[in-house]
């Protein structure tokens, strides 16, 4: 995920007694350091703030393959029915 070439930059914040034993003890129980879930989650945030309208992924079209076939045999073929 990071180029070798990036710089990082350093976040640092305070928190209240209890978010940070909160926060403690969720990355505790993910066998992680405090950094790591810190990180975990401030990118899971900047993620969801993100406007998904300019992300290309979802300015696909869908795709005529010309072949038309039904789910239920998509199904049947998935998982060997017949």
């Amino acid at each position: 995920m990071d180029m070798p070439s990036e710089r990082k930059k350093v976040v640092q914040t305070e928190l209240e007694a209890s978010d940070y034993e909160t926060l403690l003890s969720l990355a505790k129980s993910k066998k992680m350091t405090i950094k790591e879930a810190a990180r975990e989650a401030l990118l899971w945030w900047t993620a969801s703030g993100t406007d998904l309208t300019k992300d290309p992924l979802f300015k696909l079209k869908p795709v005529d393959f010309k072949v038309k076939v039904r789910s239920d045999e998509i199904e049947a073929f998935l998982y060997k029915r017949k």
